[in-house]
């Protein structure tokens, strides 16, 4: 990625709905001299990068791969900067750590992590900035079976309210996909689960931001799902 490509991107975003948010984060925001860091990830196509996070996970499922290993340059390179050439949203459960599932290493991918994989605008507004500024054409949305979060929001469906106002809204967030499920066959939780990920993905493509990206074909978003019990992610 070019430096006047950096700067159209950083005048688009902050032209976009994040306000001050954004501002932070551009200000923030510093580009790397060179190796892994010099935006030799930005710019990946949405379809390598895709292929790219699969080859990962086929590690992962196959081999037990942890991260791949990192070098002493790359770490002293991604101090000044990042270029991430995919951007996934997942789940806050600890078992659903994308730089593991994928077999990934440091400044490889830009991660949002919350309970349920929910689009909120602050997730929005994140991924926004992945793609808008640091150049990464791949949004997966990643959801995981057992998810407790979804667990939540069939249980409130079924009349047993959250403990807490907070986890209301966060289950409130995820009810689109549990009343999509109700006319599914098979499992409820996994089915809602993978409903959520198809909403939340779909969410994500009506931001203005993001939908640019996508008409101009830099970018593409992605929902998926991962069996804890496999280790395997399954587009959807």
């Amino acid at each position: 990625m070019s430096h006047s490509h950096l700067r159209w991107s950083r005048a688009s975003f902050l032209a976009g709905a994040c306000g001050s948010i954004a501002t932070t984060l551009v200000t923030d925001f510093r580009p790397a001299p060179a190796l892994a860091a010099a935006y030799a990830g930005a710019g990946v196509p949405p379809d390598e990068a895709l292929a790219r996070l699969m080859r990962g996970n086929a590690a992962f499922v196959h081999e037990m791969a942890g991260a791949r290993i990192n070098t002493l340059e790359e770490r002293a390179s991604l101090s000044k900067g990042q270029a991430p050439w995919a951007s996934i949203l997942t789940c806050a459960d600890s078992r659903a750590t994308p730089e593991i599932l994928f077999n990934t290493g440091l400044g490889d991918i830009f991660v949002c992590r919350v309970a349920g994989n929910v689009a909120t605008p602050l997730e929005t507004a994140s991924l926004q900035f992945g793609s808008a500024v640091l150049g990464s054409q791949l949004i997966l949305v990643l959801g995981h079976s057992g998810c407790g979060a979804v667990q939540a929001a069939i249980d409130a469906a079924n009349g047993q309210p959250p403990p807490s106002e907070d986890l209301s809204r966060l289950t409130d967030a995820i009810r689109p996909a549990v009343d999509r499920a109700k006319g599914m066959k098979g499992n409820m939780l996994v089915n809602a689960t993978k409903a959520n990920a198809v909403i939340a993905a779909a969410n994500l493509r009506g931001s203005a931001i993001l939908k640019d990206l996508i008409e101009k074909k830099r970018l593409k978003i992605v929902p998926a799902y991962v069996d804890f019990a496999t280790g395997k992610v399954s587009l959807l």
